[in-house]
């Protein structure tokens, strides 16, 4: 329709754009893979597309995968839903046929659209820095208003290694400001992460940094340094632990029956530890209630942004400060602290510790309500752990053939019903893709699907180490969660194919930054 060089440069300013919209608005990406693959079908040059696609491995795993979930269609009970999954994944198949077929940036068009992204991206975390500190109360996976905090939190990790890549590749023509700008990234993009407190972001950021430090120069330098920030990482998850769980003088004591004004106390006695104290002990919630409305003007029954009521945060502010949870306990609070409760803040930790602390010890309150109660709704984290175990007595129910590709949600509420889970009616799946893939299309698919990838992986690796990160990244992501249900996860996963390094291209020279 066009001349070549004009397809070329709306090829190119349409990645720029779905590169920017990928982190900023599903709506504007949609628009934008679509025009992708317009540009794509009115340009023309069908055979030297043909060969492109005929020797692309990476290519070929990408429609197995697409065409896996619309054969799974073939012996699924609920179409409509599988056509909606095989729906979902257009994108996973469209802009990998797109950027695998036309010839990558180079040179300029390459450095400028991956500055454009890492750019986008850096906005973005000073819109939820400002609406961290604007907004009182703000829960962390609202930080970020355009897509998910997790797969906002992967496109951090990209950032911090698409710095180190260029800074790797930086020489003497390099201006230092650029150097100190790279740098100056990457550290505050590491500080974001804290802010966004995402488990599977600090995972995914700890695997691929040690497949980049392994492909450093003296590596064996960098390995020491890796191992030293893991082990010091490690060595403080202890000393938080057993901080969090030695018993305070009031737990080791003997019970007392009544409080200091004659009611009685109710003592649980089931265990749960918080900040070294029983939280279900020496409970009055009589004398909470009379003297309570003396200090606050929220009620106490009233629920709070966490959607917990006041009087459990009371109740857990006071244990943690070691107080009884009575009318002498709250008397001793200062009205900052009343405030800070009615807020709905459960532990002065969690209002004044150190991020990585705060992390910590609701990552512990989370086990312990696991190990007192089997508690799982509302913890993320055991979220997982319950929805992992119920997609193992799905596969373990069929295992040859899965139950197809829209039966999934159906097949997971059935079993949440079948073992009482507490995630009944929740409509959540497996959060880990490799389960998820299993329990739709059975493990003979599965691991054929697995063998065309091989396929496709030493080809990856000639890619250099921006596609081995990425690489890493998503089959990391993929153990906690399901990043292919959402557009924002495919076009993570997708984007940077089109950053490959051109096979043979005499057309494709230039300098090559990553």
């Amino acid at each position: 329709m066009f001349p070549a060089k004009v397809h070329r440069r709306i090829y190119l300013v349409l990645l720029t754009l779905l590169g920017g919209c990928m982190v900023t608005s599903i709506g504007m990406s949609n628009v934008v893979w679509v025009l992708l693959l317009a540009n794509w079908l009115l340009e023309g040059r069908w055979s030297e597309k043909w060969t492109m696609a005929r020797q692309s491995r990476l290519l070929h795993a990408v429609a197995f995968f697409f065409l896996l979930h619309a054969v799974g269609l073939l012996w699924t009970s609920n179409l409509p839903a599988g056509f909606h999954v095989v729906e979902r994944l257009l994108p996973w198949l469209a802009v990998p046929l797109v950027v695998l077929t036309t010839r990558p940036p180079a040179g300029r068009a390459r450095s400028t659209i991956l500055t454009l992204y890492m750019g986008t991206v850096f906005v973005v975390t000073v819109i939820g820095l400002v609406r961290y500190l604007a907004i009182p109360d703000l829960p962390y996976r609202q930080m970020v208003p355009f897509i998910s905090h997790i797969r906002f939190a992967l496109n951090c990790c990209m950032v911090v290694f698409l710095c180190v890549n260029m800074l790797r590749h930086a020489d003497g023509g390099t201006p230092l400001w650029r150097k100190v700008a790279l740098a100056a990234l990457m550290v505050w993009m590491m500080g974001f992460l804290l802010l966004l407190r995402s488990y599977t972001a600090f995972v995914v950021f700890g695997v691929v940094s040690l497949v980049v430090v392994l492909g450093l120069r003296r590596c064996w330098l960098w390995l020491a340094v890796w191992l030293a920030v893991v082990g010091g990482t490690a060595a403080y998850v202890v000393v938080q632990y057993r901080a969090y769980h030695t018993l305070q003088p009031i737990a080791l004591q003997p019970v007392a029956l009544y409080t200091p004004s004659g009611n009685p106390y109710l003592h649980l006695h089931d265990g749960m530890v918080e900040s070294g104290n029983y939280v279900n002990n020496y409970l009055c919630h009589e004398e909470l209630a009379q003297q309570w409305p003396k200090r606050s003007r929220v009620p106490l029954d009233s629920l709070t942004a966490s959607g917990y009521n006041v009087e459990a945060s009371l109740v857990r502010y006071l244990n943690a400060l070691g107080l009884p949870k009575d009318s002498v306990g709250l008397a001793a609070l200062s009205d900052e602290q009343v405030a800070e409760v009615a807020r709905g803040v459960p532990n002065p930790v969690y209002e004044h510790a150190p991020l990585p602390q705060r992390m910590l010890h609701v990552m512990f309150f989370e086990l312990e309500n696991y190990r007192c109660y089997r508690a799982v709704e509302g913890f993320s984290m055991l979220q997982r752990l319950e929805l992992w175990r119920t997609a193992l007595h799905i596969i373990g129910r069929h295992p040859w053939t899965g139950v197809g590709t829209g039966d999934l949600g159906e097949a997971m509420e059935a079993e949440f019903r079948r073992s009482a889970s507490p995630l009944q009616g929740s409509d959540l799946m497996p959060h880990n893709e490799y389960l998820t893939l299993i329990a739709m299309f059975g493990l003979p698919l599965f691991v054929l699907m697995v063998l065309v990838w091989l396929r496709a992986a030493p080809r990856l690796r000639r890619q250099g180490q921006l596609f081995v990160a990425l690489t890493v990244a998503v089959l990391v992501s993929f153990l906690a969660e399901n990043t292919l249900d959402s557009l924002a996860g495919i076009l993570f996963c997708t984007w940077f194919m089109a950053f490959r390094r051109p096979e043979s291209n005499p057309e494709s020279t230039g300098v090559e930054l990553c």
